[in-house]
């Protein structure tokens, strides 16, 4: 969840062409057979990659990690991934690293994620922080449809800034929305603005109050209320948070969502591990430990 800094910080910043911007695509289903999770039809093109390592299998489950070659994003490059659970499958999503997304030229770069849990399938969406550098401009959707008795847990960090090296993301935009229906019904929406002057947002007490750090985790399931109490013993609810971390969690029609606010990235991946253990459904993937 960090990152330090790199040769071309100190080049100033000049306009890509719109021919060498990058473009990622990438779509992956899996599907449930005899007990297991098998890979169905994955397509890549651009950056974007996936790849199904061994050690990542546990029980059911498959584990895909996306790897985007390109090392990041910057100036207009816009990245695309659909993934698709299909009956009786369970699969967990990761990142190689950290998405960085690098101080923009002026042109926005842009994410769009859709996902999709089929009946009696499970979809975990855990992947590693976004570091978000100062001046960088990024526009990212997330949309997910579930069947009715699917389950999602979708976890996306946030860091805004180079926290490592005291870097602030201070202006630059960034633009979050997420849209979650079950069984064709709209029931979580959720939006994110930053533009211009971020620092000055951010600084506000009622905002961030100057920390950079962030995490949204949402858990869509048929028992999905009944995981709040383990939820929030073990993040320290109400009264016993960490030093640098406030959070918030909460339960209703068949999901469960925890805010974390945190001074920088080493105190939201702490809180992030003891959120994911509460929930009793998943592990942290074990890429996260490279």
């Amino acid at each position: 969840m960090y990152a330090t800094e790199l040769p071309f910080d100190r080049v100033p910043a000049t306009s890509i062409p719109v021919e060498r911007r990058g473009q990622g695509r990438l779509s992956v289903e899996v599907h449930g057979r005899e007990g297991r999770t098998v890979r169905g039809t994955v397509e890549e093109s651009g950056f974007a990659r996936a790849r199904f390592p061994l050690s990542g299998r546990r029980g059911r489950a498959l584990e895909a990690v996306l790897i985007n070659t390109g090392g990041g994003l910057a100036g207009g490059d816009s990245s695309e991934t659909t993934i698709r659970a299909a009956r009786d499958a369970h699969l967990v999503v990761t990142t190689q690293a950290a998405e960085k997304v690098y101080r923009s030229d002026g042109s926005t770069s842009h994410i769009a994620v859709k996902l999709t849990v089929g009946e009696g399938a499970s979809l975990d969406w855990m992947p590693q922080a976004t570091i978000v550098f100062d001046g960088a401009r990024i526009e990212r959707s997330i949309s997910a449809e579930i069947a009715p008795d699917g389950r999602l847990l979708l976890i996306e960090p946030v860091v805004l800034g180079r926290t490592a090296r005291g870097e602030r993301f201070a202006s630059g935009r960034l633009y979050d929305s997420w849209r979650v229906r079950r069984d064709g019904r709209l029931i979580y929406a959720d939006g994110l603005v930053l533009d211009g002057n971020a620092a000055s947002t951010l600084d506000r007490r009622a905002a961030a109050g100057g920390w950079a750090a962030f995490a949204t985790l949402l858990l869509v399931a048929p028992d999905a209320e009944s995981r709040l109490d383990d939820v929030r013993a073990a993040l320290g609810l109400p009264d016993d948070l960490p030093e640098h971390l406030e959070a918030g969690a909460s339960a209703w029609d068949g999901m469960l969502s925890v805010r974390l606010l945190a001074r920088d990235g080493a105190p939201l991946e702490a809180a992030l591990r003891r959120a994911i253990a509460a929930f009793g459904i998943a592990d942290v993937p074990r890429i996260w430990h490279s």
